[in-house]
């Protein structure tokens, strides 16, 4: 059964844009779309930089000299690779991990993002939020675009 046929053929002309709904089990296996080894296996082997991957704790944003070094290339261009210690040393004293647009990195993801879009017909963006603790990493705060978790 697919996304759209467990939120209901209503959803759009009554949900969407006017109210809020929760639907258990509109995704079976949550687990199954991401783990923490595909997490850790995305940010090992990609280049993911701020904003697209942060680190955010106390309701702001960890500056990213905290979690990651500079490193120049061949042709001078300098970008922030992840230190793998000092992430796991931010997230172990509460931070959030945060990495935007994680469909386009990860094929379940994609598949479920391409899914929504093309029963809404409108762009759908998927974006991985996770913590190790149980601190806060965001604090109180209002979002500009729909979200679900």
């Amino acid at each position: 059964m697919s996304i759209a046929e467990r939120l209901g053929p209503d959803f759009r002309a009554e949900t969407l844009h006017r109210d809020y709904l929760h639907v258990p089990g509109a995704v079976p296996d949550v687990g199954a779309l991401l783990s923490y080894d595909d997490l850790n296996h995305l940010i090992a082997t990609h280049r993911l930089e701020p904003p697209r991957l942060r680190l955010s704790a106390g309701g702001e944003m960890l500056p990213q000299h905290r979690y990651a070094v500079p490193v120049t290339t061949r042709r001078h261009t300098v970008w922030q690779r992840v230190h793998p210690a000092e992430l796991h040393q931010r997230l172990a004293e509460g931070a959030s991990l945060v990495v935007d647009q994680i469909d386009h990195l990860h094929p379940a993801l994609g598949t479920l993002a391409d899914e929504l879009e093309s029963w809404l017909r409108t762009d759908c963006q998927i974006n991985a939020y996770a913590s190790w603790t149980e601190t806060e990493g965001f604090g109180t705060h209002w979002d500009d675009h729909d979200g679900a978790s």
